[in-house]
């Protein structure tokens, strides 16, 4: 690959490849990185894009081909080596000890020291400064910084780890869905700050499946499938519909729209439920065939409300009724016995156990129907009961057999709604549904949502996607504050009307 200006080209990879038992991850990649400006790498889940990240950071060694850094050919030898080439990873999932405070995380294994009386020191005051200077790029005030990280919000979060990338004199800072813990308020802060770095000369690799927000943030797109990078495009030479063509080979709409569906009885009565604290005189209700929505801004009860009406968090008081007949809910067991199912947000830490099968974390939730005597699993019928699901949902695995943690985000979601429908279920409850996953396995979650309520079930979302939340839902309800202050029909609903109940603006 030329570069139109090659004293910009910070990074450049030529013919990666990378191949694991039976897979090969990545072929004859290559691409280009130049100096201050946001590389949108982009691609459907199993499209290459972790395995390259990963590469980059240190963590894989490729195959073949090279890796230039500031012109000089390179081999990338461990995370430490990449940080030395300036290069550094915001990953997905969060690496800062929460336990330590933000200094000691940015400091942590290469703490500055100085020599009294021939003994090394830590000198907590110098790293203080050090890391005062970089914050302040961002916040004008550093009383969080001998704070736990644990106590911060997620976009503080974010920032802390964008400072440690910092400190490494990096000039390449590789993100890997930054945005997935925000709130939309938050986002729009971040952005800022990517828009700050970008404007000191640092490169971005920005990696998410949020479309929209990459067309505010990129300069060019790189675009991955099936291992190898198929095109890359200017941000004004390109569209969202284009983009989403070249992800997934075919045409597919990037507009959900919710099919009609005859709204029947009420299935879910959810009244007065309070807790301490935290909820306050949550009323709603959803009936057959309809797709309820839960809008609010992070930290307004939307996850905590759900939580609740399965049981998995305490209430003060409340009661919660399918078809009428009041359940006495004190456990998830509970809710899934009284026809209610939740996939919550975190699907690798609470939805599915990833280090077993496909087979078995299908049936677990309702493991009494394939156990003999209630002691012997009956494998034979557990094994078909995944092979139909698998097949129903389209769940893309090498077998039943396989480990839940080597398929893709979107099959760890089908595999989790797979466990949720064997149940049985009347009403499901979806946290964040397509957190992570790529376009085309968004659509496939959409349809089998749409499945559910076409075949009588009832649906309750909670969504940080509000162009996903209004293209699904009958009704939503807005949050603010741990409690619903606002109902919009389907007609009603506009971002800019939800966003002013959501933040207070109505008040």
């Amino acid at each position: 690959m030329v570069a139109e200006d090659d004293d910009r080209v910070l990074l450049s990879l030529t013919g990666i490849t990378k191949s694991f038992p039976g897979v090969k991850a990545l072929q004859d990649v290559s691409l280009e990185v130049r100096k201050g400006e946001v590389l949108a790498l982009v691609g459907e889940n199993g499209a290459g894009k972790s395995t390259l990240i990963k590469i980059l950071s240190g963590l894989y060694r490729k195959d073949s081909g090279e890796i230039r850094v500031g012109g000089k050919i390179v081999e990338i030898d461990g995370t430490k080596h990449a940080k030395e080439l300036g290069i550094s990873t915001i990953f997905q999932e969060p690496t800062l000890a929460p336990h330590l405070t933000a200094v000691q995380n940015v400091y942590l294994g290469r703490e500055i020291v100085t020599s009294v009386l021939g003994l090394q020191t830590m000198n907590e005051k110098a790293m203080f400064q050090e890391m005062e200077k970089l914050y302040r790029k961002f916040f004008p005030t550093v009383e969080d910084l001998h704070r736990p990280v644990s106590e911060l919000d997620a976009l503080k979060n974010r920032v802390i780890e964008i400072v440690k990338a910092l400190s490494d004199q990096a000039s390449v800072v590789i993100m890997d869905e930054p945005t997935a813990a925000l709130a939309e308020h938050e986002r729009e802060v971040l952005f800022d700050f990517i828009r700050l770095l970008k404007a000191q000369g640092v490169s971005i690799i920005y990696v998410s499946h949020h479309l929209r927000e990459l067309f505010l943030l990129a300069d060019r797109f790189s675009v991955m499938r099936d291992g190898r990078n198929v095109a890359t495009v200017n941000k004004e030479d390109t569209n969202i519909d284009q983009l989403v063509s070249m992800m997934v080979g075919r045409e597919i709409s990037n507009h959900i729209v919710k099919e009609q569906v005859r709204i029947g009885k009420e299935l879910l009565r959810v009244s007065d439920l309070n807790r301490r604290g935290v909820l306050r005189d949550i009323n709603f209700h959803v009936r057959q065939g309809e797709i309820v929505g839960i809008a609010g801004l992070a930290g307004s009860g939307r996850t905590e409300t759900v939580r609740a009406v399965v049981g998995a968090d305490p209430i003060s008081s409340g009661t919660v009724a399918v078809e009428g007949r009041q359940l006495r809910i004190r456990s998830p067991r509970d809710a899934i016995k009284g026809g209610i199912g939740l996939l919550p947000e975190n699907r690798k830490l609470q939805g599915a156990l990833v280090e077993l099968s496909v087979s078995h974390n299908i049936t677990m939730a309702a493991i009494n129907r394939v156990l003999s005597k209630k002691l012997v699993l009956k494998k034979r019928q557990e094994s078909q009961i995944a092979e139909d699901y698998v097949k129903r949902l389209g769940i893309k695995t090498p077998s039943v057999n396989q480990k839940v943690r080597f398929l893709s985000g979107g099959n760890q979601q089908k595999v989790i709604l797979a466990k949720w429908l064997f149940t049985q279920p009347k009403v499901l409850i979806f946290d964040e549904p397509t957190q992570g996953i790529d376009v085309g396995a968004k659509v496939e979650v959409y349809n089998l949502i749409a499945e559910f309520v076409r075949n009588g079930g009832a649906v309750l979302i909670v969504s940080s996607e509000l162009p996903e939340l209004m293209g699904l839902s009958d009704r939503i309800y807005v949050m603010h504050k741990g409690k619903f202050v606002h109902e919009f029909s389907r007609k009603e609903a506009t971002e800019e009307n939800i966003m002013l109940y959501a933040s207070g603006g109505h008040e």
